[in-house]
């Protein structure tokens, strides 16, 4: 019996491991426009040796794969030093899609690395499987104008000791690095369009600095919100 616990124990310390280092997406978020067929998505191997196996899909905001998009190729190699384009399509019906504001999804993109001669040739390799999802904003075509600076109309004020942040317009918000009186009151946030997010602060003042991403993912920095 000990013997069999020794072995386990040497087998797990003598594991090697192979995982997936050069492979990224090209944008950090996508738009899809909801009178287009189609929108792409890039994906990059800078590895210069390893190749990837890419599977990728789209699932809602709670994790769940959604069966309304196709991604196409769903599953394919990604060779070392290359780049691919991955076409992705809403098969659902667009009547049942909101007109008046964004719909969130999620893009994910698995990569597994594959293993050269002379690893396989080695027992003890553990293949580490990484999965990046990136946020897709479905979105009314008629909200094509005013996205880029939809961030001005966020209105913020205290409420039972909370910083109600609220967002009007029908675009999701992107708040990064929230800070009041020089005291950061919250890493992150994301603002459904027509909703309002609170955030438990003693921190008082008469404005919220924070930080915004757009749609390229840039971001605009030290934006200010007057607090009422």
């Amino acid at each position: 019996m000990h013997n069999k616990i020794f072995s386990l124990l040497l087998l797990s310390m003598t594991f090697q491991f192979a995982h997936a280092d050069g492979v990224s997406l090209g944008s950090t978020r996508l738009i899809y426009p909801d009178n287009q067929n189609q929108i792409t998505a890039k994906i990059f191997n800078t590895d210069k040796k390893g190749n990837y196996l890419v599977q990728s899909w789209v699932s809602d905001k709670d994790g769940k794969k959604v069966n309304d998009f196709i991604v196409t190729p769903p599953l394919f190699v990604l060779k070392a030093n290359t780049d691919s384009v991955l076409r992705i399509i809403y098969t659902g019906n667009k009547a049942d899609l909101p007109k008046d504001k964004e719909k969130l999804f999620f893009f994910n993109a698995k990569v597994i690395p594959s293993l050269d001669e002379e690893q396989r040739k080695q027992q003890n390799y553990l293949l580490i499987a990484t999965t990046t999802n990136i946020k897709l904003f479905m979105r009314p075509a008629n909200l094509q104008e005013g996205s880029m600076n939809a961030y001005k109309n966020i209105k913020c004020s205290y409420a039972n000791s909370q910083i109600k942040v609220e967002n009007p317009t029908p675009y999701y918000m992107n708040l990064v690095s929230l800070i009041v009186n020089g005291k950061e009151v919250s890493e992150a946030e994301t603002i459904a369009p027509q909703s309002s997010v609170y955030i438990k602060t003693t921190a008082k003042s008469d404005q919220l600095k924070f930080n915004v991403i757009n749609d390229y993912g840039v971001q605009f920095k030290d934006e200010v919100c007057r607090l009422q």
